[in-house]
């Protein structure tokens, strides 16, 4: 398939996603234990020998300086992979874009959701109809759904497509689905792919996606035996299991230090669990540090990104209580973004020593102890940077 681009573009819902997706795109947050999304992205690529994939970011993030821990890639005219950022995302750019990479097909697809999918088998089929286009329905829960696709196209008809959109000085927050549309209006084939894609539509859908996929048999043995995504989460050394530490039906990802008790959770590179400490259904992001004496219960504790070893703050202090074991608990402020009791805790937090924070809570990224006098958050209630403790809440 060197003969081949494959586009991936962003979606629209990641403001859903809280913390998840407030200062970097959903291509870079962690995902399945150990990697990021774009692992999958690029594992879809490299699998089917594609010249050349871009990713379109609609968020300055450090997508591109993650992606180049891939490389080296400059004895090569045209590196393999190229960030495109929002910045440059008008269509005049992409038809230069088009030019520049000069493969006779391209395939493009919402590519910052987790997905599995054999592009070969695509490109197998687009051929024997011999179309101009084609559009793929991706499969989501067993089902192929339109809202969930993607679209191959020879240069000629893409190039034919994008300019004719020029001349009529067509506009969209997103000129792929509006590219897309353009040729499903025009009465091209349709088929489905076989695979796998996860659309990420909340932080209670992170939660449960991530289980899912540790505990289905098939897909952790694709990820995990053979080894068919690479992730570039710095991750120094193995898993140390301290004599006092018990571990139950959880995931381990390298470079952790266990000292606690970790019960059906997943432990993402580099976090640290301090003595005495309980995680119970919970997911951990890379390099999160527990105290000791704390415990933590169905929460998602985001990403720690300073790291540096002057800065080795807990972000969640000692003998600290988050999360709940009460059942079906909705945020009162972002209800379509945290139910079923899932609690999240932001990027970079330092919540003070004793604080109980309750479930379906929510505390945007940076913040703790400056904001944590009373040390309580009660079931539902948000902590968020555009309020104080008592201010009037965010917009749902």
């Amino acid at each position: 398939m060197n003969d081949c681009t494959i586009i991936s573009y962003p979606g629209s819902g990641s403001a859903s996603l809280l913390s998840l997706t407030e200062a970097r795109s959903q291509y870079m947050l962690p995902f399945a234990g150990r990697f990021r999304v774009v692992d999958f992205t690029l594992r879809n690529s490299f699998s089917s020998g594609a010249r050349r994939t871009i990713l379109y970011n609609n968020i300055d993030d450090d997508l591109e300086e993650y992606i180049s821990l891939y490389g080296p890639f400059d004895d090569q005219k045209f590196p393999p992979v190229k960030v495109v950022s929002r910045k440059y995302s008008d269509i005049g750019i992409f038809y230069n874009l088009i030019l520049d990479s000069n493969t006779h097909y391209y395939i493009l697809y919402n590519g910052d959701n987790p997905s599995i999918l054999d592009f070969n088998r695509v490109m197998t089929r687009f051929k024997e109809k011999r179309a101009k286009a084609m559009l793929f329905r991706l499969p989501v829960e067993g089902k192929h759904s339109m809202a969930h696709k993607a679209l191959v196209a020879d240069q000629k008809t893409l190039l034919k497509v994008v300019n004719q959109a020029m001349k009529d000085r067509r506009e969209s927050p997103n000129i792929f689905e509006m590219i897309i549309n353009i040729l499903i209006n025009r009465g091209i084939d349709k088929s489905s792919i076989q695979g796998h894609y996860w659309p990420v539509r909340s932080v209670t859908d992170y939660y449960s996606l991530n289980f899912d996929i540790i505990r289905n048999s098939e897909i952790f043995g694709l990820l995990y035996h053979e080894k068919i995504i690479q992730s570039k989460i710095l991750a120094d050394g193995y898993a140390v299991i301290g004599r006092e530490a018990r571990v139950r039906r959880s995931f381990i990802s390298d470079f952790c230090s266990i000292n606690g008790t970790v019960e059906n959770s997943i432990i993402f590179p580099g976090v640290n669990i301090g003595r005495g400490s309980t995680v119970i259904d919970s997911i951990l992001l890379p390099y999160v540090r527990i105290g000791e004496g704390s415990r933590i219960e169905c929460a998602v504790i985001d990403e720690r990104t300073r790291r540096e070893p002057e800065e080795q703050w807990d972000n969640i202090g000692a003998s600290c209580r988050v999360g709940s074991s009460e059942e079906h608990i909705k945020n009162t402020d972002f209800p379509r973004s945290l139910f079923e009791s899932v609690t999240l805790i932001g990027k970079d937090c330092r919540i003070a020593e004793g604080a109980r924070i309750g479930g379906g809570c929510y505390v945007s990224s940076g913040l703790g102890e400056e904001f944590m006098r009373k040390r309580f958050l009660y079931d539902g209630e948000s902590l968020v940077a555009s309020r104080a403790p008592g201010g009037a809440p965010p917009e749902r």
